[in-house]
């Protein structure tokens, strides 16, 4: 069954953008996160966050200026935003790449904002009417890694069933996910206590398959988008003759999803034996340096409901890409060309890395366009190949302008677009993978 969210917790305050009152601003995120029951390395990260950046941004704003800040309690994480009008905000030290020398005034300057970028588990920006920011920073809760776990034993006799897990059921089969060796775990199945309060707040949904009193498998499914959900598994522990307990799974599944407000189902790991049943496939990315299950990603996506169109505004070689993966798909997009003038774009852009080491992989995400964009992404680029990270895929959102603006600084730096999943963000996602991934070692 769907598990119903409780109403979330929130916490705003508006406030004079001044320095006198950044102790009010601080003892709301802690006293804030202490209320909703959150520890002390959870409710640090965020005080932390909201000190240095109230401190920064406080100087930069004209006189008379306001911030607005949330904290909402999503169970499993804390969100928390700063809202604040501001011309050209210089937001170059949320980078990854951004470091600090002692004869750089300029870098020490920018301290506070660095450590508050890697202070919290996420950052995103948001830009607004009247030159607005929006600072979005998420603090996971503080969770155990997976504890040793039995897993059944893999010629197990027994009629399958399915059933609706309980926390406890989930936290145990994550634990036993983690233990069979998973190539494509999210992160939290990697942390079943995390796994556990996303499906009880609603934010994740589980069918599990079992066989006696043993858990034999199971799919999980949570929102990627407003349109659009993310699919994962089946997770399946024992042998399954004839693919019996994959397409008891699949079915359930599919068919409750079908019936949700969704219109977009996607999946995104391993090859799906009989896919064609339930999903059409998009493409593949082979990760280099890596070897077996992991190395493959393969693509599926299932259109739940009639598309509804849109505009795309873009060009060059992403126009060209998106025409034909449109036409291929059948989707009613409407290309429009755009330019982008450099003279009206930031100074900095601003880059999000999520790194799974496991697979020697960085997805780089933008938060905002600027001038620097090409030189921006090659700096990255060569951060993470001194990290050893030999596979780099970025993406980009078409329904946000920040998004597509990086194109043609994704050509001059070796990125190909490769896969388009519809809907997947506020527009189309489209996967770019850099040139290496294309020529293994």
């Amino acid at each position: 069954m769907a598990h119903k969210s409780p109403q979330h917790k929130r916490i705003t305050a508006r406030m004079p953008f001044t320095p006198p009152f950044l102790p009010l601003a601080m003892e709301l995120a802690e006293n804030g996160s202490r209320g909703f029951g959150y520890g002390d390395k959870e409710s640090a990260g965020l005080v932390l966050a909201v000190e240095e950046l109230f401190s920064f941004y406080s100087g930069q704003v004209s006189a008379g200026a306001e911030v607005e800040i949330e904290l909402e309690d999503q169970d499993y994480r804390l969100a928390l935003s700063l809202s604040f009008p501001i011309a050209n905000p210089d937001l170059r030290a949320l980078n990854l790449t951004w470091h600090v020398t002692p004869d750089s005034e300029e870098s020490l300057n920018m301290l506070g904002p660095m450590i508050a970028a890697r202070s919290v588990s996420s950052l995103r920006l948001d830009f607004g009417d009247r030159e607005k920011v929006v600072l979005r920073m998420t603090r996971n809760r503080e969770y155990a890694a997976a504890g040793t776990v039995a897993l059944p034993p893999v010629d197990i006799d027994g009629s399958l069933r399915l059933c609706d897990p309980t926390q406890d059921d989930l936290r145990h089969f994550a634990a036993m996910v983690v233990a069979s060796g998973s190539p494509f775990l999210p992160q939290f199945l990697s942390l079943p206590g995390m796994a556990a309060d996303m499906l009880a707040s609603g934010h994740l949904n589980a069918i599990l398959l079992q066989s006696g009193d043993w858990i034999v498998g199971g799919v999980l499914w949570q929102q990627l988008s407003e349109t659009c959900l993310e699919f994962y598994g089946p997770y399946l522990l024992t042998d399954d003759p004839q693919d019996k307990g994959l397409t008891m799974l699949l079915d359930e599944a599919v068919g409750r999803i079908s019936r949700s407000r969704a219109r977009g189902l996607l999946r995104r790991q391993g090859p799906l034996p009989g896919y064609e049943r339930f999903f059409d496939f998009l493409g593949e990315l082979e990760l280099c340096g890596i070897s077996g299950a992991a190395a493959q990603s393969t693509y599926y996506y299932r259109q739940l409901k009639e598309e509804s169109g849109g505009v795309v505004y873009c060009s060059g070689a992403l126009s060209a890409f998106l025409s034909d993966q449109y036409e291929r798909l059948c989707l009613p997009r409407q290309l429009r060309s755009s330019s982008i003038d450099m003279n009206r774009l930031r100074d900095a852009s601003v880059l999000a890395v999520q790194m799974d080491y496991p697979r020697s992989l960085a997805v780089i995400r933008p938060l905002c366009s600027g001038r620097d964009m090409a030189a921006n992404l090659a700096a990255h680029l060569d951060l993470l190949k001194d990290d050893g990270i030999s596979n780099v895929i970025f993406e980009i959102n078409t329904g946000r302008s920040e998004d597509t603006a990086f194109a043609d600084a994704l050509q001059q730096t070796g990125f190909t677009p490769r896969l388009m999943i519809p809907e997947a963000g506020l527009g189309d996602l489209v996967i770019y993978a850099h040139c290496n991934m294309d020529n293994q070692p």
